[in-house]
């Protein structure tokens, strides 16, 4: 169970075109994703437990799902306000405290992008393609629950240098912090036919959400997850 007495810290960092940094953080309380705060420009954001894994049933029955998400204040503005070209953001959500020895699990970490019905309409692509994954793993379809054409394998992984990067690990007061330092350009669709990258030249989704599983840290041990420092 998570330690609710100990609230979660949200930080979320990028570069602006004029070489400036953007950076805002805040504590949260654990909510849902329709208990938001803003956080300052045009994003809202919320802590929770449950996530896609759990949602499609794919999730461990003796796990938890944690989450951090963010929603556009403004669906009509970007998402990070006046990002540079080819810049990344950084978010980090860390004090996550169990009541027990727990363990995340960094092959489950997953963005799940959620996209405005009128865009992926516009672009040509089917009504299932609002929902789109960039995950850490190479081959996690979740159980046979999302498609191909909605997902980017190892896009969070780092695999080639070129992509996304995770990391999720135990720090030495027992907490659990989450980093991702995302390209902006993996926001973009992997279905938009324009293949655009350039902040304001692509959709962007409206809300998007981080998680990971977390196991007891005896269950961890038999499945062969190792503690991650």
């Amino acid at each position: 169970m998570i330690d609710d007495s100990r609230q979660p810290h949200v930080l979320v960092r990028w570069v602006r075109a004029d070489g400036t940094e953007s950076l805002l953080e805040a504590d949260l309380p654990y909510t849902s994703p329709q208990v938001r705060k803003t956080l300052g420009e045009n994003i809202e954001v919320f802590v929770a437990l449950g996530g896609a894994r759990l949602e499609k049933g794919v999730g461990y029955a003796g796990g938890a799902i944690v989450r951090v998400g963010l929603y556009k204040v403004d669906r009509d503005l970007l998402m990070f306000e006046d990002i540079a070209n080819g810049s990344e953001v950084v978010i980090e959500l860390t004090n996550v405290v169990f009541n027990q020895p727990a363990t995340p699990n960094y092959e489950t970490i997953v963005q799940r992008l959620e996209y405005k019905v009128s865009d992926v309409v516009a672009c040509g692509l089917t009504i299932n393609q609002t929902e789109m994954f960039n995950i850490v793993s190479a081959d996690d379809n979740m159980g046979g629950t999302i498609l191909p054409e909605q997902v980017r394998y190892s896009s969070l992984g780092n695999s080639d240098g070129d992509d996304g990067r995770a990391a999720v690990v135990v720090e030495e007061d027992g907490s659990i912090s989450l980093r991702v330092v995302m390209p902006y350009r993996l926001l973009r669709h992997k279905g938009d036919p324009w293949a655009l990258e350039v902040p304001g030249t692509f959709f962007e989704p409206f809300h998007f959400d981080l998680e990971y599983e977390v196991l007891p840290r005896d269950i961890a041990e038999a499945e062969g997850i190792e503690v991650p420092r």
